[in-house]
């Protein structure tokens, strides 16, 4: 099996060098051609539903906060993946 090094964690605050656009890392993901990519979830406005969530190589990121968001402060009673909700904003 073949793994790699991460320069980020899930969990730390970034900023991505060219838009300054800001957020929590929330993902993680590599590719067979060798590019770590993180996917950075920025925080709710006032005219979103949603947060804006992007991919982002490793390189045009750069870290604000190490650990800024921790395993513990979200998980839940039933651990599992995200999941849509059937109604609402987001399932409807």
């Amino acid at each position: 099996m073949y793994t790699r090094q991460f320069k980020f964690e899930n969990g730390d605050k970034v900023s991505e060098k060219i838009t300054g656009f800001e957020g929590i890392i929330t993902g993680t993901c590599f590719y067979i051609t060798g590019c770590n990519q993180y996917l950075v979830t920025g925080k709710v406005t006032e005219k979103q539903a949603e947060p804006p969530a992007l991919w982002y190589d490793e390189g045009r990121l750069k870290l604000i906060a190490a650990k800024e968001v921790t395993v513990e402060s979200v998980e839940s009673e039933d651990p599992g993946c995200d999941m849509v909700p059937t109604m609402g904003k987001r399932g409807a």
